[in-house]
């Protein structure tokens, strides 16, 4: 099997598609290069569970939200793990009502504060902090991750996801290597993949079990 066959399977993408459109180039943004965290400013005991920052397919979220049926204006966006912000944008391109990356590397946070200013949106916000201590809004949210950390993270993410009052919330994960913690929240229901991002590494989609 061909290297860009098992890409597809895998992550449900055409990698040489995807990287045949030059995003940045719309807003003057620098939000494509993949950086370690080896060398990276960043305060918290968390960084030995914390990945690497890769760019995102813009396309990911846009056919994540339309496969699950969500209207973007009656949700906040939340990116735990945001890197550079490039999904930001693109939530904000989608009309999210507002939006939240939360990121704990100094320098990936003022990179991504300093794409949104570039991109000229009002509607987001940059938190320089800790993911698992992030309170989520009250509010009906779209929570986004790619891969952000690693189980103990996850964990206190779920845990403070159980402190809302309701579970007015969907999960858009891509590459969810510790997607059994949101298959087991009694509250969200899995809804399945977008059809053009299936596979292992693809993007999976919960919803709120009693929508």
């Amino acid at each position: 099997m061909s290297l860009s066959k098992m890409w597809g399977l895998l992550t449900g993408r055409d990698r040489r598609a995807a990287s045949s459109i030059d995003w940045d180039a719309r807003y003057g943004t620098d939000t494509r290069s993949t950086v370690e965290l080896h060398g990276l400013t960043i305060a918290h005991d968390s960084r030995r569970f914390g990945e690497r920052y890769q760019a995102s397919d813009p396309s990911a979220l846009a056919d994540a939200v339309a496969f699950a049926g969500l209207d973007p204006r009656l949700h906040r966006f939340v990116d735990l793990g945001c890197g550079k912000g490039r999904m930001l944008i693109v939530a904000a391109e989608l009309g999210f009502k507002s939006c939240v990356g939360v990121e704990f590397a100094g320098e990936l946070a003022a990179t991504a504060q300093a794409n949104v200013a570039a991109a000229g949106f009002t509607t987001i916000s940059i938190v320089h902090g800790d993911a698992g201590a992030y309170a989520f809004p009250d509010q009906p949210f779209v929570l986004y991750l790619f891969n952000p950390f690693g189980k103990p993270i996850m964990e206190r993410v779920r845990d403070n996801l159980a402190k809302l009052r309701r579970a007015d919330y969907y999960v858009i994960y891509k590459n969810p290597r510790e997607r059994r913690i949101f298959d087991e929240m009694p509250a969200l229901r899995y809804l399945g993949t977008p059809p053009a991002h299936k596979g292992v590494w693809g993007v999976h989609v919960w919803g709120p079990r009693g929508a």
